[in-house]
């Protein structure tokens, strides 16, 4: 609040405390009327326009500058989705042949004429394998994005099917360079879009791993009871309040060192509320967060 406005409202509510406390005694008899009195009456009336007036003038500016601000952070919003959304169109519609179709036909193609006396001769047989693993990251990835953007379709409800948690997630992570940082427990098999609900689980266990200063750092996938899936890190921790105001999109951490967007945990919590599960998050107390997500 500016000095001016808050000046205006001492020296207004001063006033009509005066004039009210006069009142009162007139009225109850304790002060004897006289036009001295009404005299005084019309001055605090007359007194209280200016400071009012000051105070309407800074409140409306407020508010115009308030909503100049919020036109300014909408367009900026409408801006980065167009960004957002023309990248998702690149991925989806122009790399679907070259992700699905193309790098697959080829790696197979050279395999097929490839002995496994030349790959030996060679040492083709890492890089061989370094392919595989990076095309099938990359065909889960588009499988992801495509099933993500389903989702803006008027009416659309996600593609769910029975899977065991634990065998999708352990699938989903073998080849990435962290799976020797997660234990992976047993869990149940639900319904879920496999490619969406293990993209959500690789998402929180990265923030467990990136936002951690241990020497050791380590992220648990179990059930913590019948219903709930638990993500445990011993990271630097993330209450609820920390969980729901990160979840905003384009929202981080001031003076984060770690690089990123801001819209990882907003995407994670949207994939995960279109599956009708509900997310919490807690500290821990030896330090570390627990992601809850009831599952059934």
């Amino acid at each position: 609040m500016k000095p001016r406005t808050l000046f205006c409202i001492i020296v207004a509510t001063t006033i009509i405390l005066c004039f009210f406390v006069i009142q009162t005694g007139i009225v109850f008899r304790i002060i004897e009327p006289s036009y001295k009195l009404a005299l005084f009456g019309y001055g605090c009336v007359l007194a209280f326009i200016p400071p009012f007036i000051f105070i309407a003038s800074d409140l409306w500016k407020a508010y115009n500058e308030s909503k100049a601000q919020a036109e300014t952070d909408y367009a900026e919003l409408v801006r980065t989705n167009k960004y957002l959304e023309h990248a998702a169109k690149i991925l989806r519609h122009d790399m679907h042949s070259g992700i699905n179709i193309y790098l697959p036909r080829g790696l197979h193609s050279v395999k097929r004429r490839l002995t496994e006396q030349a790959i030996k001769d060679l040492r083709l047989a890492a890089p061989l394998k370094l392919l595989e693993e990076g095309l099938d990251h990359t065909q889960r990835v588009y499988q992801g994005v495509k099933h993500f953007t389903n989702l803006v379709k008027p009416n659309a409800i996600i593609e769910k099917e029975p899977q065991d948690l634990a065998e999708i997630l352990s699938k989903y992570l073998k080849s990435t360079s962290y799976a020797d940082r997660i234990a992976l427990d047993w869990l149940p098999t639900v319904e879920v879009n496999k490619a969406l609900f293990c993209t959500a689980i690789d998402n929180l266990i990265r923030n467990g791993l990136k936002y951690n200063d241990s020497e050791f750092k380590m992220v648990a996938i179990t059930m913590l009871d019948n219903d709930t899936l638990g993500v445990i890190d011993n990271g630097r921790g993330m209450s609820q309040e920390d969980f729901e105001q990160l979840s905003k999109p384009y929202t981080r951490k001031e003076n984060q060192a770690e690089g990123g967007t801001g819209l990882g945990l907003n995407i994670t919590l949207a994939i995960l509320k279109e599956h009708n599960f509900k997310v919490s998050s807690s500290l821990n107390a030896e330090g570390g967060t627990t992601i809850r997500i009831k599952i059934r």
